[in-house]
């Protein structure tokens, strides 16, 4: 029987690449992301491997929208949760002049959705052996690695998720719950510039994903597998 992952902010950058990754790999896919199935990225998948992979169209924000994924989940399994969806708003803002609507956007989108869609997906992740969630996190969110300021609503709401994930590794300790960091990017968000590529990150983030054992829960590591500071 395959496994069965579900990934938001699937449509493009590293949920498009997870979404190939676990298709290739023979999982049942679940890609959330708004408006999925008027996604190329996503409708091509969808032609290649049929049935494996399911378009949720679903905005992480509104819990309206997530209610046929609960439903499922009350009498489904999931082995796999991958938290991706992100934003980062921020960029180049000075603090004196800095919109707190930014950052109210930011915590919606990065702290409370992951939070909200991690509940509805409890009832299903208690039915497999070895339930996972991730939180998509970043280096940003360190406090200790903070050397350069600014950024002041993606490092504290991704700061806030790295708390989240430690509490439900604690609260809820039959799962594994870990925050990971893909590096710097090249994805809408990474810009061109970033020094690893989709490929690269995702291949190091299933990687770790994938040798997860239980008192690796509440820990935070980068693609390459190595811890990193709080």
């Amino acid at each position: 029987m395959s496994q069965t992952v579900c990934i938001t902010g699937a449509a493009r950058g590293l949920g498009l690449g997870y979404t190939e990754h676990y298709l290739q790999a023979g999982w049942q896919v679940l890609a959330v992301a708004r408006k999925a199935k008027e996604k190329d990225s996503l409708k091509k998948l969808s032609q290649k491997f049929g049935a494996r992979l399911e378009l949720v169209d679903a905005d992480v924000t509104q819990q309206a929208t997530l209610q046929p994924l609960q439903k499922r989940w009350e009498t489904e399994s999931l082995d796999l949760l991958i938290n991706n969806a992100g934003v980062l708003l921020d960029q180049h803002m000075e603090f004196q002049k800095f919109p707190l609507d930014t950052m109210r956007t930011s915590f919606e989108v990065n702290v409370i959705a992951p939070m909200a869609i991690t509940q509805m997906a409890l009832p299903a992740l208690q039915k497999t052996k070895k339930p996972v969630v991730v939180m998509m996190s970043s280096l940003m969110a360190s406090i200790t690695d903070n050397a350069s300021g600014g950024y002041y609503a993606y490092r504290s709401s991704k700061t806030a998720l790295n708390m989240v994930t430690r509490s439900l590794s604690v609260d809820c300790p039959w799962l594994i719950a870990v925050a990971l960091h893909p590096g710097w990017v090249q994805t809408d968000m990474g810009g061109s510039n970033a020094p690893t590529s989709v490929e690269e990150s995702i291949s190091g983030l299933t990687r770790v994903i994938a040798n997860l054992r239980a008192d690796d829960s509440g820990q935070f590591r980068n693609f390459k597998g190595q811890t990193l500071p709080w």
